[in-house]
């Protein structure tokens, strides 16, 4: 039997309110029905959001939750992420569209493996192509540049282990929950898309830096935008 509940929202799924707080001050509360997940309207359109908190374990245990309870159409990841490259700048938005672990794996004297270098899972093994786990947007966002992202529990701000990071991943962004989004969704079925604001440059940390309230500002106007688009492309 099929206990989901009937009603069927897009979810938005941040890891902390300080991501979603411009967004939803555009929006009117409908109601809020835990203390991670309210649900707004947006020009008549209602969705969903789950804060999860940061990382993998809590964005897997949360998401997992809600999808094993709730029908929902798409799963919308926001958020920042550090740029691992020179060819984004602060401020920056992107569709991440593929995502990898980046810090899951067997580490040897000289070297870290991964489960798949290491032959504990198949490049192929579902819901993982070519080791990747990929997006299924539905053609959204579009107008955002496609990147490959990789997802760590810790946020680097290590010279050394940014370079092995660097030369291990071919990757545009680093972000604490994306992979994990990636990976439930593709259990359960649900296409899911992920926007990210770069706020930093992946480098030994310095908040100098950053410009947090850029990225925030130019997220909130991207995933407006998408929401905008989203009637006319998710039943």
């Amino acid at each position: 039997m099929d206990t989901k509940q009937e009603d069927s929202h897009v979810l938005l799924v941040a890891a902390t309110d300080m991501e979603v707080k411009l967004l939803t001050e555009e929006c009117t509360l409908i109601d809020a029905r835990a203390d991670n997940l309210r649900r707004y309207a947006l020009d008549g359109f209602h969705f969903d959001l789950l804060i999860t908190g940061i990382g993998t374990a809590f964005t897997t245990f949360f998401l997992t939750h809600h999808l094993s309870a709730n029908n929902c159409p798409m799963v919308i990841n926001m958020g920042l992420a550090g740029s691992l490259t020179d060819h984004f700048k602060i401020g920056d938005v992107v569709n991440v569209t593929e995502e990898e672990f980046a810090d899951l794996g067997i580490e040897k004297e000289n070297e870290f493996l991964t489960l798949f270098d290491s032959g504990f899972l198949h490049p192929d093994e579902f819901p993982f192509e070519n080791r990747m786990l990929k997006a299924d947007g539905h053609g959204l966002a579009g107008f955002l540049p496609g990147v490959k992202g990789i997802t760590s529990n810790i946020s680097h701000g290590c010279e050394t282990s940014i370079v092995k990071l660097k030369n291990r991943f071919s990757a545009s962004v680093e972000s604490m929950e994306g992979a994990a989004v990636f990976f439930v969704c593709r259990w359960y079925g649900v296409p899911c898309l992920q926007i990210r604001a770069i706020s930093n440059m992946v480098a030994p940390r310095s908040l100098s830096r950053w410009d947090i309230p850029l990225a925030l500002e130019n997220l909130r106007n991207a995933v407006l935008k998408v929401l905008r688009e989203l009637p006319d492309k998710v039943g």
